[in-house]
């Protein structure tokens, strides 16, 4: 459940740098431009990562306590 919520929560980050305003450095200064975009891809592809890795967790979980793990 961790996974899924880091992950959502990084991917939403990631998108803000493709936002006219960027990604929020401090409550005043906020990063923009071809370096935001950059690191916003990377958590975007880190976010993406996380989400799976939580999915796959639930899905274990799930298929342990359903009976159907081999």
């Amino acid at each position: 459940m961790l996974g899924i919520i880091l992950g959502v929560i990084t991917i939403l980050l990631g998108l803000k740098a493709f936002t006219p305003k960027g990604i929020p450095l401090t409550k005043t200064k906020n990063l923009t431009g071809t370096g935001a975009k950059v690191i916003g891809v990377v958590c975007v592809l880190l976010g993406a990562f996380f989400l799976f890795d939580g999915v796959m967790a639930a899905v274990n979980v799930v298929n342990r306590v359903g009976g159907t793990a081999r």
